[in-house]
Formats: structure tokens, sequence, C-alpha cells
């Protein structure tokens, strides 16, 4: 699932190209309109625009800077919008152009630069416009000038008040959808994402990526005799006290029932089985709580490393989890790092 960087780049590329189709066709026909009114400048400026334009679409689906060709855009077509406003020979209808800057900037820009890059234009613009009003009816300029000031400010106020809704509803999506509801710790979908940016990292970088999976012992048992309810706080209680002997740069997950992962990145082999043996001590430690009786909770759990067990997730995941199937052999509560010990465990008869 694509991070909410990436799900904000495909929506601004996609509002860019409708943009950019817009400008192609406006800039053709206002090419032919400034030919017949003898406006040269205007008409080279727009059929200019609309090969940058053609350009554009041409490469849009392929480049990996859209900030950058955002800006070099954007510039250039919001300063047409200004030399427009400003030749004697067009009409003021020009301004309704640029009432269309804050929406244009805050879905292509974001918050903070589409504020910033609104109130650079519009302010451009109105001072542009105020230049080409009689300086002798200075009451009736005044009216214009607060008319068309407030409907600016109030686009920009609309625009900045539905990017910001825009962008809190989809991250809060995207939490939802790689959170699990009970534990709140992150779901496999957000671990194969995370496993793809570190994996990268420690392939640049030359350092170590670690995986744990983890298996909650007899957790059955705990919903057989104490109720599915019970079992939800199990599991709760279960999040609660690893994420605690946990670093800020680890991510805990559940992958589903009664299994989790923990993803460490820069860890290598020998660390990784010292914080799991960590995990089962304190989880050992911590009993969960039911009606003023403790019950006892183990965890039983397997660790595989980038590089010496594969370069997937799963196959860190499918060497993880068979090293946690050999704990559970070995009597559980208990972790078991590598291969050999796997296997030697494997070998025991019965």
């Amino acid at each position: 699932m694509p991070d909410h960087f990436a799900k904000n780049e495909q929506h601004r590329r996609l509002v860019l190209k409708a943009l950019l189709w817009i400008t192609l066709v406006g800039g053709l026909f206002f090419f032919v309109v400034n030919l017949l009114r003898d406006n040269w400048l205007l008409a080279t400026l727009e059929i200019g625009y609309a090969g940058v334009s053609l350009y554009m679409l041409m490469i849009i689906d392929r480049t990996r800077n859209l900030q950058l060709l955002t800006t070099i855009y954007l510039l250039p077509f919001f300063s047409i919008m200004i030399v427009a406003l400003s030749r004697p020979h067009t009409t003021f209808a020009v301004f309704a152009w640029i009432q269309t800057i804050p929406i244009i900037c805050y879905m292509l820009l974001g918050l903070r630069l589409g504020l910033y890059g609104s109130i650079l234009f519009v302010g451009i613009g109105l001072f542009t416009f105020n230049q080409r009003l009689p300086a002798e009816q200075q009451l009736v300029n005044t009216v214009i000038l607060a008319n068309l000031g407030l409907a600016s400010l109030a686009v920009m106020i609309f625009a900045h008040i539905y990017e910001r809704s825009r962008v809190l509803n989809e991250k809060r999506l995207i939490e939802q959808a790689t959170t699990d509801a009970l534990t709140g710790l992150a779901n496999r979908m957000k671990l194969s994402e995370v496993f793809e940016r570190e994996r990268a990292h420690a392939l640049r970088n030359d350092t170590a990526l670690s995986l744990v999976f983890v298996d909650i012992d007899h957790f059955k048992q705990i919903n057989d005799r104490f109720g599915h309810e019970v079992g939800d706080r199990a599991l709760a209680h279960f999040a609660t006290v690893l994420t605690q002997r946990l670093r800020i740069n680890d991510l805990f997950c559940r992958m589903g029932g009664e299994e989790f992962a923990v993803l460490l990145p820069g860890t290598p082999p020998g660390r990784a089985r010292e914080i799991a043996e960590s995990l089962r001590q304190r989880l050992a430690d911590k009993p969960l709580e039911v009606a003023g009786s403790a019950v006892p909770m183990t965890l039983s759990a397997g660790v595989a490393s980038l590089g010496s067990d594969g370069q997937s997730l799963d196959e860190l995941m499918r060497a993880a989890d068979r090293r946690t199937y050999a704990a559970k052999r070995a009597g559980r509560n208990q972790v078991v790092a590598d291969e050999d010990e796997a296997s030697a465990i494997d070998a025991v008869p019965g």
C-alpha cells in the first residue's frame, strides 16, 4: 500500500494533468483570439505555453520529480495571468483567472506552499488590477477592490479548508487500513510497506535488518477458559507489555490471531535474539490480571535476518515462522534464532 506521500503525489499528478489539458486547449483558443485582436505579445505567450503544456503532458507520467515539474509549470502560468491583466487591451474579465490561483496552488503545492503562492500571486493580481482603474474614482475603486479582495480571500479560505480536510481524511484512512483495530499495532500491510523501505536502506548502507516472529503460547486455552472478551484483553495486554521493551524505530505488528512480528532495523542476528529474549522475559514477568487472579502468558519466537535468511519479507517470514514452530516443539516459552538450532530440535524424536 502506498504511503501518505505517494498518495498525495498521485493526487497532484492527476490534478496537474487535468490543468495541462485545460491550458493546452485554452492556450490555443486565446492564441487565435489575441491574433485577431493584434495582441502579438499575448498571442506569442499563449501558443508558447500551449506547446509547453503539450510537452509536459507527454512526460508527466514518467517524471520522478513532480514538485519541480509543477513549479516550472505554475510560475510562468501565473505570470501570464498577471501580464494579461496588465495589458491595456485585455478585458477586466481576466481577473476571473486570478481567482483560480488559490485552488490551483492548494491542490498542486499542498497547504504551506499553497498558502504562500496564493498570497503572493493574488496580491500581485490585485495590485495590477488596481493600476488599471481610473485614478479619479477613488471611492468606486475602493469598493471594487474590496469586493475582489474579499472574494479572493473567501476562495483562499475555502481551498485551505478543503485541502486540509482532504489530507487529514486520507491520512486517517491510511492509518485505519494499516492498523490492527484491537491492539493498535501495525498490520501486515504496514509491515510490507515499512520492510521495503528498511530493506532498501539496509542494502544501500550495508546495515543489518532482522525480523522476529512471535506466537503467544496456549492462547486457545485462555479463550476456552475465560471467553473471547478476556482473549481480546490478553492480546491487548500482550501488545502493551512488549511495546514497552521495543525501541522507537522498531515496528511491532499483529499478523493475525495470536501471531505477531517485530521488524528490527539496524539489528544483527545476535542482537535480535537478545531483544526477542527480553520480550519473552518481559511477558513472563507481567501476567494478565483476570478477576484479581494472575494468568501467566508466555511466547515462542523465531529470528530471521536479511541476507542469511533471504532478501524478501516472505523469505524472512518463512524462516522466522519455522524457528518459532521449532521453539514450540522444544517446549514453548523460548527463542530459536538460527537454522542449526531449529534443525537440532527437529531431529529430536517425538
